[in-house]
């Protein structure tokens, strides 16, 4: 993080964290023990974790992230009605902006 911070170039952070939900709707998730959801649901949380951090470093309050979830979770439900309202894309589009 310093490195890039400096300008030292182009850095690769990585950032571990777990994915809730399985692959997909079929996807019943049989390859997850119940106290490994548990254990990350509870313990590992990284949002949980940097609220935490940010509460103890007296950088936000406890009143100040929730009002940031809750204007997340507006901009979130605004996105997703606009998408549920906009027309199917037309199949001409389907190789607009893949890069690989």
């Amino acid at each position: 993080m310093r490195r890039a911070r400096n300008g030292e170039g182009p850095t690769l952070i990585e950032a571990k964290t777990y994915r809730w939900k399985g692959h997909s709707k079929s996807d019943a998730k049989k390859y997850r023990t119940r106290e490994e959801e548990r254990y990350w649901k509870e313990e590992q949380d990284p949002i949980e974790k940097m609220a935490v951090k940010l509460m103890a470093d007296r950088i936000a309050s406890r009143e100040r992230l929730e009002a940031l979830r809750v204007k997340a979770m507006e901009e979130i439900e605004a996105a997703v009605q606009f998408a549920e309202a906009s027309p199917m894309p037309s199949p001409d589009t389907i190789e607009d902006d893949v890069y690989a």
